[in-house]
C-alpha cells in the first residue's frame, strides 16, 4: 500500500509499504479520506528532533471496511465507517470508568500506530462507527477529531448551555467545530481569532461575532452587560491565548486548554476561588463523543469546515501551507480516487 510516512531529519516521503493484516478482534478499513490536523505538524517537528520514532501520520480517518478478524462482531466487510484514533485497552481503571481518552495503556492511531495518511489501516472493535451514507466523506473524516475533540470541550467538560456566552480562543478547525456545537447548545458565541479569513468563516458556521484578540474586550461588552463569559476555550495554547481566557472569565465561569503548549502560566488559588471559576484541560475525546458529533453531522447541525481536497501525495504540500497560514479550516486527503 502507499502511505506517507514522517521520517529523521523531517522529511515527508510517499513509500510503499505491506497492506497491514487485521488481529482477531481488529478490521482492515480502506481509508477513503483522512483530514490533516494541526497537532500532525507538531508530530513532524518531534520525529524531527529525534523525539519520536518516524510514522504514518493521520488520526481523522474515515473508510470502507476491507476485512475483519475471526473475533469481529460489530461490522461486516464494506460498511462506511468513521474511525476514532484512540486504540484504549479497555482494562484499565480509566477505561472501566468510560474515561477511554485517558486510557493508561493504549494506543493512538497517527501517534504511535500508522494512522490514516495511507490506502489502509488496522483499527481496534468498538473503535468506529458507522459513517452515514449521505455524508460527504471528506466532511465525515474530521469528526474523528475536528468534532470530537470540540464536542468533549463544549458539552462534556465546558457544560455549553441556553444564552450562555462561550467564547472560542482560535477559529481553526476545531475551533470552527466548536462554535457550530456551543450554537447547538443554545449559547452566544465570540470568536477570536486573528486571521481575516478565519474570522470570516467563524461568522459563516454561525458565531455571534468574530474579532482579533485587540477587539475581544469591546465585543464582549457588546454581547453581556458585565464584558464577562460564562465559558471560554482555548484552542491555541500560548500564554497569552491563556491570559486572555482567564481575563474574560465571569463568576462561575469554566475555562478550557484544549490545545497543548510549554509555556508557563500562573495560575493562584485566588484564581480559583474568587468567583468559583474551573480551570479544565480537555484531552481528546471518547466513543460517546464522536457518536453525538456523527449525529449531529448526520442531522445537517454540525458541517466540518474543509477548504481543501488534495490526493495523498500531496501531503507534504498540504502540511506546509497549513505551517504557514494558508488554510481556514481542515484539508483533507484521498488516499484513493478524489470524490467530490
Amino acid at each position: 500500500m502507499r502511505a506517507i510516512r514522517f521520517e529523521a531529519a523531517g522529511s515527508i516521503r510517499l513509500v510503499q509499504l505491506p497492506t497491514p493484516i487485521p488481529g482477531p478482534e481488529e478490521v482492515l478499513v480502506q481509508v477513503l479520506a483522512a483530514g490533516v490536523c494541526h497537532r500532525d505538524l507538531h508530530l513532524l517537528d518531534e520525529v524531527k528532533a529525534g523525539e519520536r520514532e518516524p510514522l504514518i501520520p493521520g488520526h481523522e480517518i474515515v473508510g470502507r471496511v476491507s476485512k475483519i478478524g475471526g473475533d469481529v462482531y460489530t461490522t461486516t466487510v464494506g460498511d462506511r465507517v468513521v474511525v476514532h484514533f484512540e486504540q484504549p485497552c479497555g482494562r484499565c481503571h480509566q477505561c472501566k470508568r468510560m474515561r477511554t481518552n485517558l486510557c493508561e495503556n493504549g494506543h493512538s492511531l497517527g501517534f504511535d500506530l500508522p494512522g490514516g495518511y495511507a490506502e489502509f489501516v488496522v483499527a481496534r472493535q468498538g473503535t468506529f462507527l458507522p459513517s452515514p451514507p449521505n455524508l460527504d466523506v471528506a466532511l465525515a473524516a474530521p469528526l474523528g477529531c475536528s468534532g470530537a475533540t470540540a464536542y468533549r470541550a463544549v458539552v462534556a467538560l465546558g457544560e455549553a448551555d441556553e444564552d450562555d456566552l462561550v467564547v472560542v480562543i482560535g477559529a481553526g478547525g476545531v475551533g470552527l467545530s466548536a462554535i457550530q456545537i456551543a450554537k447547538v447548545q443554545g449559547a452566544r458565541v465570540l470568536a477570536i481569532e486573528p486571521r481575516e479569513e478565519a474570522r470570516k468563516a467563524a461568522l459563516d458556521v454561525g458565531a455571534d461575532s468574530a474579532v482579533t484578540p485587540q477587539d475581544a474586550a469591546r465585543a464582549l461588552h457588546d454581547l453581556a452587560p458585565d464584558g464577562k463569559a460564562d465559558l471560554t476555550i482555548d484552542f491555541v495554547g500560548t500564554r497569552a491565548t491563556f491570559d486572555l481566557g482567564r481575563s474574560i472569565l465571569g463568576t462561575g465561569g469554566r475555562f478550557v486548554a484544549v490545545a497543548l503548549g510549554d509555556e508557563s502560566v500562573s495560575v493562584t488559588a485566588n484564581d480559583l476561588v474568587d468567583g468559583g471559576k474551573a480551570y479544565l484541560g480537555s484531552y481528546s475525546s471518547t466513543m460517546a463523543d464522536l457518536a453525538r458529533v456523527i449525529a449531529l453531522a448526520d442531522a445537517g447541525r454540525l458541517r466540518p469546515v474543509v477548504t481543501r481536497r488534495e490526493p495523498l501525495a500531496e501531503a507534504a504540500q498540504v502540511l506546509n501551507d497549513l505551517r504557514a497560514g494558508k488554510i481556514v479550516g481542515r484539508a483533507v486527503l484521498f488516499p484513493g480516487p478524489m470524490i467530490p
